[in-house]
C-alpha cells in the first residue's frame, strides 16, 4: 500500500455475490492510504464494530488519487455504486428534496417542496435546504416558523383558519399576516431572511469547469462531478458523456473544493 491520497476497499469472503465474487465490506478514504488501512488492524480497537470489521477482511484494494478532494469524490461514488455493508454514510437517496420560493399569479410569495429529480439544482437561485425526506423538510420549516414568528398557514404547513386568526397568532407565535396585522410583503421579507442560512449555492459558471488538483482535473458541471481527467482525451470523453444525477454528498464536497482548488474554464 502506498502512503499517498486515495480510497481503499475492504472485501470479505468470496461467494457473497450472485457471481461468487467478494462483497465489499467497507470503503474509506485518506490522504495517507497505508497509515489509514493499518490503523484498522491496530491492537487497541476503540469499538466492537471496528474489531468486527477487521476480522472479516480477506482482501484489500485501493485507488490512488491526486489529493484529498479526489479521494472524497471517489469514495462518494464507490459507496453509492457498491453499497458496502459497513458504510452508513454517503448512501444513495432518491427522495432528496428542497424548498423553492416562488410567486403565485397575484405576486405573493409561496413555498413549494420540489424533488431533485424534477429540477436542475445547480442552475436555480431560488432553492433552500436539502432534505432526505418530506417529513424532514416539513419539520425544518416548522422550526423556522416557530423561531421567526412566521404564519404556518401562509407557509402551507396548515390549512387556512376558519376564523380570521390562526392558532399560532392566539399563542403569540405569529405576527398576524393571516388576518392583516402584518402585511404580506413584511411577512415575505422575514421569510426570506429566515431561509437565508439554507440557501443552496448557485452555479455561477456558464458551463463546466475543471478543478486542478496536482496533475488531475476534476470536471464539474452544475455541482455534478463528471469525473477526473489526466489528459485531453479523457477530458473530451467526460464532457461528451453527459451529466450524472445530482448527488448531495458530491455537492457538499464541491462547494468547499471550489474555494480551495484552482478553477479552469472549459
Amino acid at each position: 500500500l502506498p502512503d499517498t491520497p486515495g480510497v481503499y476497499l475492504f472485501y470479505g469472503e468470496r461467494g457473497g455475490a450472485a457471481d461468487g465474487a467478494s462483497l465489499p465490506l467497507y470503503i474509506g478514504k485518506s490522504t495517507r492510504l497505508r497509515s489509514r488501512v493499518l490503523s484498522h488492524f491496530a491492537a487497541d480497537h476503540t469499538s466492537d464494530r471496528e474489531l468486527s470489521l477487521s476480522q472479516q477482511v480477506r482482501h484489500i484494494e485501493w485507488i490512488e488519487t491526486a489529493g484529498e478532494i479526489g479521494a472524497l469524490l471517489e469514495e462518494a461514488r464507490l459507496v453509492k455504486r457498491l453499497q458496502p455493508t459497513h458504510n452508513r454514510q454517503l448512501r444513495r437517496n432518491r427522495e432528496l428534496c428542497t424548498w423553492r420560493l416562488a410567486t403565485d399569479i397575484v405576486g405573493d410569495w409561496r413555498l413549494e417542496l420540489v424533488h431533485a429529480v424534477d429540477l436542475d439544482f445547480g442552475r436555480r437561485d431560488d432553492l433552500y435546504g436539502f432534505f432526505r425526506t418530506r417529513r424532514e423538510a416539513t419539520n425544518r420549516l416548522r422550526a423556522l416558523a416557530r423561531d421567526h414568528a412566521l404564519c404556518p398557514p401562509l407557509l402551507g404547513l396548515e390549512k387556512p383558519p376558519q376564523g380570521a386568526r390562526c392558532f399560532d397568532f392566539q399563542l403569540k407565535r405569529c405576527r398576524g399576516a393571516c388576518h392583516g396585522s402584518e402585511s404580506p410583503q413584511a411577512h415575505a421579507l422575514r421569510l426570506i431572511e429566515a431561509l437565508h442560512a439554507l440557501k443552496v449555492e448557485h452555479w455561477t459558471w456558464p458551463g463546466p469547469i475543471g478543478l486542478r488538483e496536482g496533475e488531475a482535473l476534476h470536471v464539474v458541471d452544475g455541482w455534478r462531478w463528471l469525473g477526473t481527467a489526466t489528459d485531453e482525451a479523457m477530458l473530451a470523453d467526460l464532457l461528451e458523456a453527459g451529466r450524472p444525477a445530482f448527488d448531495l454528498d458530491v455537492y457538499k464536497i464541491l462547494v468547499k473544493a471550489v474555494q480551495r482548488l484552482p478553477v479552469v474554464r472549459l
